[in-house]
């Protein structure tokens, strides 16, 4: 009997974290694993090779769901018989678990607290991130002990160097990258939309719109910056807008108050909020500007440079894996007027708008799966050997 154990919150189409592995998964594990087992608040693998066993939300805030669901995971492994984890190839997404067979790694908080501290003047810890924070950094150290992990899958170089610089012992790294599905991101499916998309925002022909794009999380993903950032070049006389999806009515709202406390007019960004079919609203731009502070291998600019979308982003953890400079995008510095003195450049070369097809080492759906399958291959060649 051979068992593939995957702790997550949420093993769901939803989730920016699972939604390649869950895509691949039908084809990758049932040809290696005689059961799987989820535990999580939410599973939408299907088939008799599937067991799940569904963690009750105690609430709908995600704060106190984290802290309750680290306890109940930890109390459900502690139960486990030795026999049971003999059998058993354990994944754990990020530190749920005190050991684990594998953790899939697509956050590293302690690497997100040190950028914090390295631009105090853009980024501030939300309130929850200082409270579980320190909670969330002692578990990650604690993984980083000898014999707590036997591999790491992370989404990107970025994202593996701290745990590489602080492991106790040499770590096994595989790399898994976001993937994206090329029958929804491709540049004919925004050429089509592209007037469509303009029209239903009233962008004029002349505009030069930067598209933006997050669930949530506005001051860590660098929003701030990029208003300012094409502020500036509207003072210039450049006809540039901002087109942001993403985020709640109250963060929308609250950011408002935050541009006109810096004397920012925020009449040139159109707010589309959350969207569905966010390749219909990204057709709508000519280029994409995530000035973030922290990712691990953001699937908004993967899905952005998929459409042709030339990409601005900051040296954040991801990027690595798609910028090519010049190829398809700029490297953009922490300071609003640096970012801006970059996209002025652009705009008087000419190539703001130019499609590209570089994509970096993101990855296909397909090629996603195959590299799933490769690293899964790995993994039980670890832990059963040959048999």
């Amino acid at each position: 009997m051979r068992r593939l154990l995957v702790v997550d919150f949420s093993v769901s189409a939803k989730s920016p974290t699972m939604r390649s592995w869950l895509a691949a998964a039908p084809t990758v594990l049932p040809q290696r694993f005689d059961e799987v087992e989820i535990w999580g608040f939410h599973c939408e693998l299907n088939g008799s090779w599937v067991k799940w066993r569904r963690i009750e939300p105690v609430t709908k805030r995600w704060a106190i769901q984290s802290f309750f669901y680290d306890l109940k995971v930890k109390g459900m492994m502690n139960r486990t018989s030795r026999r049971y984890r003999s059998e058993t190839l354990i994944q754990s997404t990020g530190t749920h678990l005190v050991e684990a067979d594998i953790r899939y790694i697509q956050f590293w908080n302690t690497a997100y607290a040190e950028a914090v501290l390295e631009r105090p003047v853009f980024l501030r810890l939300p309130v929850k991130d200082r409270i579980l924070g320190p909670l969330v950094r002692r578990d990650e150290r604690r993984s980083l002990l000898p014999g707590r992990t036997g591999e790491w899958w992370c989404v990107s170089r970025g994202i593996s160097a701290p745990i590489i610089r602080d492991a106790t012992e040499t770590p096994i790294i595989r790399y898994l990258p976001n993937a994206y599905d090329s029958t929804r991101f491709n540049q004919d499916y925004r050429n089509s939309m592209r007037t469509e998309m303009r029209d239903h925002y009233h962008f004029d022909d002349k505009d030069i719109v930067f598209s933006f794009s997050a669930f949530g999380h506005f001051e860590r993903k660098g929003l701030r910056q990029a208003a300012q950032a094409i502020s500036i070049l509207r003072r210039k006389g450049i006809a540039a807008r901002l087109l942001v999806m993403g985020g709640s009515l109250d963060a929308i709202q609250g950011f408002r108050k935050q541009l006109f406390s810096l004397a920012i007019d925020p009449s040139f960004i159109t707010f589309a909020g959350l969207v569905d079919g966010i390749e219909r609203h990204l057709s709508a731009s000519d280029a994409f500007i995530m000035p973030s502070h922290f990712e691990a291998f953001s699937l908004a600019e993967i899905e952005a440079g998929a459409l042709g979308l030339r990409l601005y982003l900051t040296a954040h953890p991801g990027h690595e894996m798609i910028l090519r400079e010049h190829l398809n995008g700029r490297l953009l510095p922490w300071e609003p007027a640096g970012m801006a003195a970059i996209l002025d450049e652009e705009i008087r070369a000419g190539v703001i708008g130019i499609p590209h097809h570089e994509m970096g080492e993101a990855l296909e759906s397909d090629s996603y799966a195959v590299a799933m399958a490769a690293n899964y291959d790995a993994a039980i060649l670890r832990k059963w050997g040959t048999e």
